[in-house]
């Protein structure tokens, strides 16, 4: 099976009447809306939160980076403070798709670039996943990318993350054990990486 394959084997679900609960113009629209369904008899009430435009799914990008020149290959991590559960962790690099983005795969390098100042190269776009089924409706692209240079001081290229550095495979398994890494775009991207690329050990970190 083929990552494009792979992209297809999700057969559609029902398709429910949604209505907009409320809505923001800002980062590109944000809409609530709610919908119901009947499930066995009973009335199931469902929410979901649309970023962008409703026919536009796919509204993040994903960066698994890569670093080889070393004596094991290594993944690059940045330290992010996350209000929202009140934690701060150890995340793969990502971000929004901006509309001005040629590619998903553009939009992952961007986010690296912006958020820790390194240059890489697109090495496979290894597919979407879902960070939430349950409310967000929308999709995070993945790519893989090799490691080029750092940035030279540029504006465009001072970070924008506290901290950033490379785990080796075992080093980011000890995250994820110890609770450090546990975001699910972070978790599902990494995984993503150990299917697709078998071949390269760092990307087999959630691997037994």
């Amino acid at each position: 099976m083929t990552g494009d394959d792979w992209q297809r084997t999700s057969p559609p679900s029902e398709q429910l009447d949604w209505s907009t609960l409320w809505e923001d113009e800002r980062h590109g629209g944000w809409q609530v809306q709610a919908a119901t369904r009947e499930t066995d008899g009973w009335t199931r009430p469902n929410l979901r939160l649309q970023l962008g435009d409703e026919d536009r799914r796919l509204t993040g990008a994903a960066c698994v980076c890569v670093r080889r020149d070393g004596d094991q290959p290594r993944v690059l991590l940045v330290d992010q403070q996350r209000p929202a559960p009140g934690v701060r962790l150890w995340e793969i690099p990502r971000g929004m798709v901006d509309p001005d983005d040629a590619s998903p795969a553009e939009a992952a390098l961007r986010e690296l670039a912006e958020e820790t100042g390194m240059v890489a190269s697109l090495e496979a776009e290894l597919g979407e996943i879902y960070p939430d089924t349950g409310v967000f409706a929308g999709s995070v692209a993945v790519v893989l990318a090799a490691f080029v240079r750092q940035g030279e001081g540029q504006d465009e290229d001072e970070p924008e993350v506290d901290a950033t550095r490379w785990f080796t495979r075992d080093e980011v398994r000890g995250l994820i054990a110890e609770g450090r890494l546990r975001d699910g775009i972070s978790l599902g991207a990494l995984a993503l990486a150990d299917v697709w690329r078998q071949d390269d050990p760092v990307s087999a970190a959630s691997s037994a």
